[in-house]
């Protein structure tokens, strides 16, 4: 009896450390298939709109919007293209201010919170495409 115990234990703990590698996404890891990312506006600004790319890229994919996404918690559910885990995300707000998030690991997470004031690993970028270091919380 004491034999069937330790089985059925390391037969648990063998499944649970596949599902754990399973959920690990390295760089260069891809999605064959689209899948929903949340973008929650908690900052004051109406975002007017959103663009996906590779991260490290320029190729920006235009995420279509219904209407401006306003400010004050709201939040929109969007579909990520099929491709890398790892993302870059720009965010444009009424008064043309956009904020550029980088390396977001959209396999790993499934939404963004776009923060009032300073913002985690958020840099604001200029309309004329000068980067600025927005800094963290």
């Amino acid at each position: 009896m004491h034999a069937s115990r330790v089985t059925a234990f390391l037969l648990t703990a063998s499944a649970m450390l596949v599902s754990l590698a399973a959920c690990a996404t390295p760089v260069g890891t891809t999605r064959e298939s689209m899948h929903p990312l949340r973008i929650v506006n908690a900052t004051f600004d109406g975002v007017t709109s959103l663009a996906i790319a590779p991260s490290g890229s320029t190729d920006f994919h235009v995420i279509a919007l219904e209407r401006p996404l306003p400010g004050g918690l709201a939040s929109v559910m969007v579909n990520v293209p099929a491709g890398d885990c790892h993302r870059d995300v720009r965010v444009t707000f009424q008064g043309e201010r956009t904020l550029l998030y980088p390396n977001l690991d959209v396999c790993r997470n499934d939404g963004l919170r776009l923060a009032a004031g300073r913002t985690r690993g958020g840099r604001s970028m200029r309309p004329q495409g000068s980067l600025d270091a927005a800094g963290s919380p």
